[in-house]
């Protein structure tokens, strides 16, 4: 090595030793390359799909309030419903009652939830 000119300078700025770290680098890069190509393409038999089961009893969209305006002047109430599914989303529908057994029943009726569960999450405004 020393028939080239400028190798003292070399050694002294320590360049002898950074010189090859982009080679070095280089052939790593390309070995992880055919390395993570090779893992991926290979099938395993320790991959097992994926499977969520949802429980019957349980609906897919969670039901976290049901709000109830009554208007008792023109005899319709008001229901808004909160539900947390993939996305968090409401429904918003009127019933020509201001009977709270009705309501409460209709409501059931059309979430397809229980009257105990529907009285759970049962809130009331009224208004005049």
């Amino acid at each position: 090595m020393h028939w080239i000119k400028g190798w003292p300078l070399l050694r002294f700025l320590g360049l002898e030793f950074w010189l090859p770290l982009p080679l070095i680098g280089l052939a790593f890069w390309i070995a992880s390359a055919v390395i993570t190509d090779y893992s991926l393409q290979s099938s395993g038999p320790s991959v097992e799909p994926f499977t969520i089961a949802l429980d019957k009893n349980q609906s897919s969209k969670k039901i976290l309030s049901i709000k109830v305006s009554i208007n008792r002047n023109l005899g319709t109430s008001q229901v808004k419903v909160k539900q947390a599914a993939q996305v968090y989303q409401k429904q918003e529908f009127e019933l020509k009652t201001t009977n709270l057994e009705q309501m409460e029943a209709e409501i059931s009726q059309k979430l397809g939830l229980s009257p105990r569960k529907v009285q759970q999450l049962l809130r009331y405004q009224i208004r005049e």
